[in-house]
């Protein structure tokens, strides 16, 4: 007589939360000699603002004469988000560098609007015309 041994595996799957990487992409590029361009996509928001912040600020220094953020894929786009935003300008400023943004959704646009003439940024529809040089 032959014996059968039936083995069950019990497999868990652990549900994870997806952490702020997850939610927000930044990436930082050099697609010319005069220009660095951070590329942001997904949600800026209270979560995933640090991630931003770590990625841009730490740009600003070494980046090329011109910094653009490339805001276009952004889906939410919080005040904390303008606050990065406004310190990466300051940054910037002090060591002669411009930063431009490139923005087209709403919820981008919204924060930038409500926010005024005090707080204006160089923006731009498009990333073509952001990397134009105009000295």
């Amino acid at each position: 007589m032959s014996t059968v041994s039936i083995t069950t595996r019990l497999s868990t799957t652990v549900s994870r939360q997806p952490g702020p990487i997850d939610r927000l992409q930044v990436s930082i590029t050099e697609p010319g000699d005069s220009v660095t361009l951070c590329a942001v996509a997904g949600e800026v928001d209270c979560y995933t603002v640090e991630v931003l912040r770590a990625r841009l600020i730490g740009a600003v220094d070494k980046a090329a004469r011109t910094l653009v953020v490339d805001l276009s894929a952004v889906s939410f786009f919080g005040v904390v988000g303008l606050y990065v935003l406004f310190e990466a300008r300051e940054q910037a400023d002090g060591t002669r560098r411009r930063l431009r943004l490139v923005t087209g959704p709403r919820c981008v646009d919204r924060v930038l609007d409500v926010a005024g003439e005090p707080v204006r940024f160089e923006r731009f529809p498009d990333l073509a015309s952001a990397v134009l040089d105009r000295d």
